[in-house]
């Protein structure tokens, strides 16, 4: 058994939907003369587990009660991975922007999936 594979079946079992976001540079203009491009936003449903923050970390301030503490999958577009700070997180309609990802690994360079905090 493989815990890339475990940590699959997890998600799939315990995880919800969200959806990474994040905006990028839209594409060069066709001529100099032109106005740049307005961003693109670039987004991707993931799952995500979410846990509690410890009561020590509420106390010493470093995580607000109301943050967004969890397990994200990796995401397969290139374009979000790894997940960033400003990047968004959309979790029910609610929007959270990331302050910290961290990838967790197995194998040395590969994330298996990246622990998050982000705050309303």
């Amino acid at each position: 058994m493989s815990f890339g594979g475990l940590n699959a079946r997890l998600l799939a079992k315990y995880g919800g939907d969200v959806v990474l976001s994040r905006l990028t540079e839209g594409p060069p203009p066709e001529n100099p003369w032109d106005p740049p491009s307005p961003p693109v936003l670039i987004s991707e449903t993931l799952r995500l587990i979410a846990t509690a923050a410890e009561a020590e970390l509420v106390a010493a301030s470093m995580v607000q009660a109301d943050d967004l503490l969890g397990v994200l999958a990796v995401p397969e577009t290139a374009e979000l991975n790894p997940p960033l700070p400003a990047d968004t997180i959309t979790v029910g309609g609610e929007s959270y922007t990331i302050l910290s990802a961290s990838p967790v690994h197995s194998r040395p360079g590969e994330a298996i999936h990246f622990t998050v905090q982000a705050r309303a």
